[in-house]
């Protein structure tokens, strides 16, 4: 197998993992309750949300890695990182995401940065009520996307 081939395969296998361990992460999500308004159960649900976006870089980080030449060096990276992962790289790599998924996963990373910077007193319960709201069909659509490039990497490999 030449190293190439070992290394998509890789990225394939690391990609799925991660895949495991953001199903595992919707687990929790769906068990935990909503209704009540304190703050210890508001900072568990931002939490979960957090950690939602964080493994999704940390798939694009593998791709960025591996086939895009690294990831970028802008002082806004992460937001670039998601543009990247749109685009079709001719003979590299297909787009690993949608544009439109792309950007229902802005207001999740603009969330985490948040999230990151902040006291937890201060979350906003409307914020993460909205992003709560759409979290089953973002996360889906990103598992989908993801093994679909997986299943590429696979065949490419």
């Amino acid at each position: 197998m030449r190293h190439d081939e070992t290394l998509l395969l890789r990225l394939a296998s690391e990609i799925e993992a991660e895949i495991g361990a953001l199903m595992k992460l919707r687990a929790e999500f769906e068990a935990a309750p909503r209704e009540t308004g304190d703050s210890y159960s508001l900072r568990a649900r931002a939490s979960i949300l957090h950690d939602f976006y964080t493994g999704v870089e940390h798939v694009f980080l593998r791709v960025a890695e591996e086939l895009n030449g690294g990831v970028p060096r802008s002082e806004h990276w992460h937001r670039q990182l998601l543009v990247d992962m749109t685009l079709d790289l001719d003979s590299v790599r297909p787009a690993v995401i949608s544009r439109e998924l792309a950007e229902l996963l802005g207001p999740y990373l603009r969330f985490r940065h948040l999230f990151r910077n902040l006291y937890g007193y201060i979350l906003d319960r409307d914020r993460i009520a909205a992003l709560e709201k759409d979290f089953s069909v973002v996360f889906d659509r990103f598992i989908t996307e993801s093994r679909t490039f997986a299943a590429w990497l696979r065949r490419t490999g």
